[in-house]
């Protein structure tokens, strides 16, 4: 894959958001998804720093980061071995975005 660039994250994280229902409750055990609600959050918020529209301070921005960081960790993104084979260029593509942003996101 090509190195990352804003638009691309901003564009796959966006596409992710759908894709792992994040904005539908419904699709989530009651206790798991205020972790997820919040990782939503973060992403959004990552999407429009990604796009170049202040959208937060300093204190936000790292604390999206963090968010993003311990999804990755909760829900295995990390993990090549927890994906399913037919997304596993999707999941490759979405976690590079992913450590892209908060990396981004840390500046």
């Amino acid at each position: 894959m090509n190195s990352m660039d804003n638009k691309q994250a901003a564009s796959l994280i966006e596409k992710w958001i759908p894709y792992y229902e994040m904005d539908e409750p419904e699709a989530w055990e009651r206790d798991e998804y205020p972790s997820v609600k919040n990782a939503c959050k973060a992403m959004r918020l990552a999407i429009q720093v990604l796009r170049g529209k202040p959208a937060a301070g300093e204190a936000q921005l790292k604390e999206a980061a963090k968010q993003l960081e311990q999804f990755l960790e909760e829900h295995y993104l990390d993990d090549p071995d927890e994906w399913e084979k037919e997304n596993v260029a999707f999941v490759q593509q979405v976690l590079n975005a992913i450590q892209y942003t908060i990396i981004f996101l840390k500046k």
